[in-house]
């Protein structure tokens, strides 16, 4: 089973300015064929962006209102009413207040003042049945994308210390609530796995319609502590694999690393291929010189020797990749490193965190989720030998 539509749609956009996002926004769904091909009019749609936790909107990361606000508007205007929802990452708390926090610092509470545009203060979840999925016969979703006619993502382009990329397909994670999250990752601890799940996911809630703010991306060692970058596009398709796979190539990265890539593709519901994009040229915004997260090496898998060695690579990836490291002078003793951890191998003994590298599954939840950006990444001397031949 496959997306009806798997084009996908590239409109320039050098700004978050409010008109010039709605412009390029509109122009990327009419070169699909416009809103209705995608959302029945007078639809209820759960409008889903990605609200990792409660940042500002200058930081990357999070999806930027702007953005949102425009895909909100052309709903809208199309007679659906819009409710705004996601549960935040994996540590926070999935409550009113914090989703309050989360929708003020991020900057979409000047959103819900317009008529129809609602944020969701529900944080009621159910178990949806998946029968027909690959790994997940079930998972928690929260009440909003249950209840919904049709859901529209609108997603961030990021790197990604785990999955190397977050995008599209990625950001439905975000219906599954904040503390059953670390279970799915204690569960499937190797991004090959943790894709599978994925798409399992996507298939399951398939969204109708996705967004991409990659007005400006994050590089580096994101999802949250990596820097903010210029790329100016704003995306479009139907299809979550086909716009990973785009925008997987203007970062420099190959698609096929991602593993809910690989796994569509085995699946047979997605060959890169025959990806047709619409609008602008892809290579136009392609960045060469992009800041990959330290988890990702720019060996390519494309010839059979680099194959050879991207094996040997998993196969000690305990030893290749980086390895979480409080740094005590920014960490402020909030604990949410060990609430956040998926393998206990956290504690807090005198209000600081100290990391059990035997029982440390290098998920890298406790550095994505650090405000204080206190959990650094380094790698040991094997690791760095590693790195040094292989990168």
């Amino acid at each position: 089973m496959s997306w009806p539509d798997s084009r996908v749609a590239l409109t320039r956009c050098s700004s978050y300015e409010r008109e010039e996002v709605r412009e390029a926004v509109r122009h990327a769904i009419d070169l699909l064929g416009g809103i209705g091909m995608f959302v029945e009019k007078g639809s209820n749609v759960l409008l889903k962006p990605n609200l990792l936790m409660g940042a500002e909107p200058e930081r990357c990361v999070t999806t930027h209102p702007a953005v949102v606000a425009a895909v909100a508007g052309l709903l809208k205007d199309h007679g659906c009413s819009v409710l705004i929802a996601d549960s935040p990452g994996a540590g926070i708390v999935y409550s009113e207040r914090n989703l309050k926090k989360v929708y003020t610092r991020t900057g979409l509470a000047d959103i819900a003042e317009e008529p129809d545009i609602r944020l969701n203060l529900d944080t009621g979840y159910r178990h949806l049945p998946n029968p027909g999925g690959k790994l997940m016969k079930g998972f928690p979703v929260i009440v909003p994308a249950l209840d919904a006619d049709t859901i529209v993502v609108v997603s961030k382009a990021k790197t990604h210390m785990y999955t190397y990329m977050t995008g599209a397909a990625k950001n439905i994670f975000g219906v599954v609530p904040g503390f059953e999250k670390p279970s799915f990752h204690a569960r499937f601890t190797d991004n090959s796995s943790f894709g599978r799940m994925i798409a399992d996911l996507n298939l399951l809630v398939k969204p109708s319609l996705q967004i991409m703010d990659a007005i400006r991306i994050m590089e580096g060692d994101g999802p949250m502590s990596g820097s903010p970058r210029d790329c100016g596009a704003v995306l479009a398709s139907g299809d979550p694999f086909a716009l990973d796979c785009v925008i997987a190539r203007i970062m420099g990265m190959e698609p096929e690393r991602m593993g809910w890539i690989t796994d569509a593709i085995e699946r047979g519901i997605l060959d890169p291929a025959e990806i047709m994009t619409v609008g602008d040229d892809p290579d136009t915004f392609a960045i060469p010189d992009l800041r990959m997260p330290a988890s990702y090496s720019r060996m390519s898998n494309n010839t059979l020797f680099n194959r050879c060695m991207l094996k040997i690579l998993q196969k000690y990836g305990r030893l290749y990749t980086p390895r979480p490291e409080p740094d005590l002078n920014k960490c402020n003793g909030c604990g949410n490193c060990m609430r956040t951890c998926p393998s206990g191998a956290i504690t807090m003994p005198k209000g600081r965190p100290v990391i059990d590298m035997q029982k440390c599954i290098r998920c890298y939840c406790c550095h994505e989720m650090c405000e204080q950006n206190a959990i650094e990444l380094k790698r040991g001397v094997a690791g760095s030998f590693l790195a040094g031949i292989f990168e």
